[in-house]
Parts: structure tokens; sequence; C-alpha cells
């Protein structure tokens, strides 16, 4: 009899333990802004401090070669947002993506995870302009300041070189919100002192006295507000499995922060980044434009700023870790939220950035690149059952586009991606068969990465700048059909461009070739 209610019991928790893991997973996913490897795991510059990034790494699947697929917020959002790659929906401008006929006839995540029985949550910046209708709920609104003010509109802070106002202030801007603006009146304006918010609907007063007492700013609000909404998720009676994503702005700029995170990174002893002296003479971006390229710009304009490259550097690198090490904690609050709930064993946790940035490779001080430094990205998956899997690396080349193939296969979604037959299918390939094999050879994607920016001449994508990165070489063709090659076997730096060497020949027509398929 004993016996037998033991053996009862067994087969209740085994039946259990097999309903919770049939469950469909919670999913929070984290996107953050202009991040590129500065990231511990990533190894991208050796005094980057991401202390929760890297445990979020050590616990789940890190994919080290996964790129944007578009190096520039929107349309790169866009994307992955959709699944759809922009050489089908034709999305790889500026353009409201919501008027893109591909795209606004496809399901987006949230769309899809909703039709499936999800509910939807959203804070801080994840489309670049948010569709109607798709989140059940919307905290943090995504606000880039604070920025400086001159009493009429946002204006370059008082530290930043003049030189930089021909970006804008929001590009311009890299200080400490310590450093607190004090704009002098002019003739045409009345001068201000002190931040100014930035959000066109809460264009105000910034409130700063000191570091402990102040406004929070957006990426401080989206982390407080995930840590109450998952306190009240635990309080509801229905557990509906939702879907929460959270957009951090920082390290996008302006790269303003609170002093204590520049104090991590003392400007005497700031590294810059390894630079090759003339690496821009066999690169044919800027052949390709019309005028100088705005990373270009944004690299004359800083560093005529100051006494020395190096010096101009040393300071926006500075800031530019600060930023990282901010958006780190933020990363770090929802990660603890997350931990200390009761959905701890069932959530899938997914973290990645629109597109990375450059910080002085090539003389380019910006993303919309195609080189490594604007299209790589961090790419950490953390699932409760590959648990066993903690800590692996996978080298082979992925895009931000597989992330919505890769929720729908993870969480067993069902039905059609499509609102209407004008949209299309995903483009992206799940990455499930890395999750359980980091190594696998049994992946249907594609072996190559794809990357786009847009020429502004012509709206085929044929006659795009593109890029396709593999394990072992990036290649890019031009618009005008000038091709770059770099061997990232013995060239990781991307410093020398093979294209007319004639012992690569072979592996340049390899590339032409594969460049058709993402056109038909």
């Amino acid at each position: 009899m004993i016996a037998k209610k033991y053996s009862v019991s067994l087969l209740f928790v085994l039946l259990s333990l097999l309903t919770k893991a049939q469950e469909q997973p919670n999913v929070v996913m984290i996107v953050l802004d202009d991040l590129n490897d500065f990231v511990g795991v990533m190894g991208g510059h050796p005094q980057a401090k991401t202390p929760n990034i890297d445990k979020l790494a050590a616990e789940g699947v890190l994919f080290n070669n996964a790129h944007s697929n578009v190096p520039v917020c929107s349309p790169s959002r866009a994307s992955f947002m959709t699944g759809i790659l922009p050489t089908t929906s034709g999305n790889w401008g500026f353009g409201n993506w919501q008027k893109n006929e591909i795209s606004m006839n496809s399901k987006s995540i949230p769309e899809y995870m909703r039709s499936n029985g999800y509910k939807t949550y959203q804070t801080g910046k994840v489309f670049h302009t948010t569709k109607k209708g798709v989140w059940d709920e919307m905290g943090a609104i995504a606000d880039y300041g604070p920025m400086a003010f001159n009493g009429k509109k946002s204006t370059l802070h008082p530290s930043s070189p003049k030189g930089m106002a021909a970006l804008g202030p929001l590009d311009a801007t890299f200080a400490s919100l310590a450093n607190v603006p004090n704009i002098q009146p002019t003739n045409d304006t009345p001068g201000y002192k002190g931040w100014r918010n930035t959000h066109w609907k809460t264009n105000s007063h910034f409130h700063y006295t000191d570091d402990n007492n102040r406004d929070l700013l957006t990426d401080e609000k989206s982390a407080e507000w995930l840590e109450k909404k998952i306190k009240d998720l635990q309080k509801e009676e229905s557990k509906n499995p939702f879907f929460i994503s959270v957009g951090f702005i920082r390290p996008h700029t302006p790269l303003v922060v609170p002093q204590i995170f520049f104090d991590m990174f003392p400007i005497e002893s700031v590294k810059i980044t390894t630079l090759k002296e003339d690496d821009i003479e066999d690169t044919k971006l800027a052949e390709n434009t019309n005028k100088e390229p705005r990373g270009r710009k944004a690299f004359r304009t800083l560093t005529e700023g100051y006494s020395s490259k190096e010096e101009a550097l040393r300071f926006y690198t500075q800031a530019y870790l600060a930023s990282v090490a901010f958006a780190d904690e933020m990363v770090g609050k929802v990660l603890k939220s997350i931990e200390e709930s009761e959905f701890n064993d069932n959530t899938l946790v997914l973290l990645f950035s629109d597109h990375g940035y450059s910080l002085g490779e090539k003389e380019y001080l910006f993303k919309y690149a195609l080189w490594e430094e604007s299209t790589r990205v961090p790419l950490i998956i953390k699932h409760p059952n590959y648990k066993n899997k903690a800590g692996q690396i996978v080298t082979h080349p992925v895009s931000l586009v597989d992330i919505y193939p890769t929720i729908k296969d993870l969480c067993s979604l069902k039905g059609s991606t499509l609102i209407s037959e004008k949209g299309a299918e995903l483009d992206g390939f799940s990455l499930k068969a890395f999750l359980e094999n980091s190594e696998t050879k049994n992946w249907s994607g594609p072996d190559e990465a794809m990357s786009i920016i847009s020429s502004w001449k012509t709206k085929k994508p044929e006659n795009q700048h593109i890029s396709l990165r593999s394990k072992d070489f990036r290649f890019i063709r031009y618009a005008n059909g000038a091709i770059e090659l770099y061997d990232h076997r013995v060239d990781k730096n991307e410093w020398y461009n093979l294209a007319t060497d004639t012992a690569y020949k072979a592996v340049k027509d390899n590339f032409s070739q594969k460049l058709k398929t993402f056109f038909n």
C-alpha cells in the first residue's frame, strides 16, 4: 500500500514537471541601442565593464558573430521586429517602416505573439516608431535626452567641439550629468542653464541638483517600470504567458550618464581603439557618396576640437564606455527582477543591440557603415531548457532577422505571420539548433550574414551597398561596383582590403555569386 502511494506521488511529480516543461515560456527581450563589441565577453575593449551582460552570457548562449541587417536604428528595428530582410521589404533607409507595404502587411513579433495568447508589454525604445495596437501596455516613453537647451531648442553642449554642431546636438553630445550645460544668451536665443528633456511630447526641464537629487533617465524609468510589472504579473490570476520588450537607449548618443560611470574610466588611463595609419586609403565608402560621409564628418569635427586625434578619442571613448557601463547596470536590474520572481524557471531571455558603432576605426565615428564595428552586435539567448549549454559560444555568422523565427520556434507559436497576402514570410532561421549544439552543422540558415545600407540613388536592392560576413571573410560591394574584401583569419581589424589580390579572386567571385541569392 505504501509502495503504491509513493508510486502515485512520483507519477504526479513527473507529470507536473512534464507539464511545466511543455508550458510556453515567458519572453523578455532586451534591446540596446548602438552597442558594439565593447562587452567583456566579446573582448571589444579591454576596459569595458559589463558584469551583468557577461553573467547573462555565462548562463545562456553567446552568438559572438551576430550582425545587424541594416546598421542604423529605424530600418534595423523594422527588420528584426518583422523578421523580414530589408532586401525583401525594400526598407533599408530612414523612411517610416509602417508605410512600407510588405512590413505593414506582416505581423510584428508582438502582433504574432498576441495572436498566440501572449500578453505583450513594451517600455523604452523597441520599434523606432511604434505601431499602434501591438502592445497591451506601454511603459516609459523613449527620450534620448537630456540635452543642452538654448531657450528655444536643443543645442550643442558647451563641452563639445564647436565644429560638431554640424552633426546636430543629439550626435554631438558626450558629457556626464554633472557637467550641467550653461548656454549664454545671444541675439537669437534667451539662453538656458540646465538639462532639458527632448521627446517632442515631453519637452520640459530635466531636474538636476546632483546625481542623488535628479530626474530619472529614460532607461532608469524603463528598468523601474519592468520591476513593477514583474511584481504585478505575479499577483494576476490570469497566467497567460507574457512577452516583455525593454528598449534601452544607451549607449546611443547623447552620451550623457551619471558621473559615477565616468569615474569608472579615469581619462588619463582610457585606452583608445588601435588605429592603422591611412586605414581609409583602400576603402570605398567615400567614393560612393556625394558628400563627406556622416561618420567621417563626426570623426573630423571631433578630432579638430582637440590637440590630437588620440586626445579626442580618449574623451569620446570614455563617454561611450561610461554609457555602456550604465546600460549594463540597467540590464542587471531587469535580470534581477526576473531572477527574484516566480517566472525565473520559465522565461526566455534575449539580449542584443540594433547595430554596432565605430569609435575611430577607418577615421569613422558613427554607424551606417558596413565594417565590423557597425554591423557586429552582441546576441545572447538564455532558455530554461538549455541550462546544460550555459556559457557556450556560437561563432557561426547569424543576423538579427533570425531572432523572430527563434522566438517562434522556442515558444511553439502557430499560425501565419502574415496580415495579408501583401506581406512576406519570415526570412530568418531559428537559432534553436545552435542552442542544442554550438557547433552544429544542421542549421538550415545561410553561411553568411547580410547587411545593407542605402545608396540613396535608386530603390533597387541590387544597387545598394551590401556586405556579406562569413566566418572567415567580410565582402562588401558598393553601388558603383567597388569591392572590399577582408580575411578575418589574419586581419580581424579589417585593415587590408584584398579585393585586388589575385590570390583571393576565387573567394571574391564566390561572394559575388552568393550575393545574387539575396535578390531572388
